[in-house]
């Protein structure tokens, strides 16, 4: 790269030179024609090697220098929030599906993805709660931890 831009100097100043020493007339003409293909030819000679180069784009820009960073303490009260917002969401559908003894809390892994529920009920509930947590969340029957209330 400083070599490419050493040439440009060095060809800017051999043209003011040339321009100063070249004598009016036709033969000007076609040195100055000769010295812009020149110029040309020297402003253009890096391209072929910097298509043919395998381009990285974190030489541009420095990702490994830590210049951005996940901020878990927001990923974990977000995760939390999305956890208490589907519990709170399972509580009403089982108060319109008239199962007042029934709550569940939803417990989200890494990808906020459903890890487990936590069901508890009544014996009598807990049947209905069972197949609505399942209809209602998606999540697979392996992955809900029964608590049963004993009245």
């Amino acid at each position: 790269m400083t070599g490419w831009i050493l040439s440009i100097v060095g060809m800017v100043l051999t043209v003011t030179l040339a321009e100063v020493m070249l004598p009016e007339g036709n033969t000007a003409k076609y040195i100055k024609g000769v010295i812009s293909l020149m110029v040309v030819y020297v402003v253009i000679a890096p391209i072929p090697a910097l298509i043919r180069r395998n381009i990285d784009i974190n030489s541009f820009f420095n990702f490994s220098a830590g210049g951005y960073e996940s901020d878990q303490a927001f990923i974990e009260i977000i995760k939390e929030d999305k956890q208490s917002s589907l519990s709170e969401r399972m509580k009403e559908i089982y108060l319109k599906s008239e199962l007042d003894s029934a709550s569940v809390m939803v417990i989200l892994g890494d990808a906020s993805d459903i890890e487990g529920v936590i069901l508890t009920a009544s014996k009598e509930d807990m049947d209905a709660a069972y197949r609505l947590t399942i209809d209602c969340l998606g999540v697979k029957e392996e992955r809900i931890v029964i608590n049963e209330i004993y009245t």
